[in-house]
């Protein structure tokens, strides 16, 4: 997959060489706050991020003015049963989106650049390479009120709050 850019955002996919940025990241304390128990080892990102990751997501590094400074990533909710069973129930399309997504770097958060990089994504990435995908769904903790207000901002709007067992 080729690069993207969008403003001042470039969107590429993942690559083995990223996976020692993305491990820092995802053990940075205000991201792993919020990655739901997750395991976030070196073993486990190499698994769950790697060239040889399985499921159906789509993962990309995300740049700013050539700097590295989040990763996103995009599926279709029908390809994955559990995403699928998540959020069926609230009446999405089968062709629906769910994206994820994080600000590795401490110094871009709380500046709007969440907002943007997401808009950026869901332009580019999302709607601009799946042209068929209709609707995006995206399940934030509920705690985590600055991603919901990055989502908010982006003119994403609150259509639920769903039991999650993982907080």
């Amino acid at each position: 997959m080729a690069r993207t850019e969008h403003r001042r955002f470039a969107f590429r996919p993942i690559e083995i060489s990223d996976l020692p940025l993305l491990h820092r990241w995802l053990n940075e304390p205000g991201v792993v706050a919020w990655w739901e128990g997750d395991d976030v080892s070196w073993p486990a990102v190499q698994r769950d991020y790697g060239p040889d990751a399985e499921g159906p997501y789509e993962q990309y590094l995300v740049e700013q003015h050539g700097a590295p400074i989040g990763w996103m990533q995009c599926s279709l909710i029908a390809a994955e049963a559990e995403d699928e069973q998540f959020f069926r129930p609230l009446g999405l399309d089968p062709s629906a989106a769910t994206i994820d997504y994080l600000l590795g770097e401490p110094s871009t958060r709380g500046r709007g650049v969440g907002t943007v990089m997401i808009r950026a994504f869901i332009t580019d990435v999302v709607f601009g390479r799946h042209p068929s995908w209709t609707q995006i769904c995206v399940a934030p903790q509920e705690a985590n009120e600055p991603s919901w207000r990055a989502l908010a901002n982006a003119g994403f709007r609150h259509i639920a709050t769903l039991p999650d067992p993982l907080g």
